[in-house]
């Protein structure tokens, strides 16, 4: 039984990160794919934990599939990014 479940949510995971890769929302794909394989290799020592940190990490990815980060996208990280790639070397 807890082995569908890991099967279940954890394919309902990568097509939910999926579809955020086709629909250009990289950082969210991001951040949940890390959040995934944070929490499983914490939890790698159990069976319970892997299908807590599975579970956990389906809530998350519905949870930012509803509201987007938006850490890169602020006027801060916008400026930063502009003034890095001016100080980068030229070739």
């Amino acid at each position: 039984m807890e082995a569908i479940i890991i099967a279940v949510v954890t394919s309902m995971n990568f097509i939910i990160i999926k579809w955020k890769i086709e629909h250009k929302r990289y950082e969210d794909a991001a951040l949940d794919s890390i959040v995934l394989f944070i929490l499983a290799s914490l939890f790698s020592g159990s069976l319970g934990g892997l299908i807590i940190a599975t579970i956990t990490s389906f809530i998350v990815s519905i949870y930012l599939l509803a509201s987007p980060p938006k850490f890169l996208k602020s006027e801060e990280t916008k400026d930063f990014l502009v003034e890095f790639k001016k100080r980068m070397p030229k070739r």
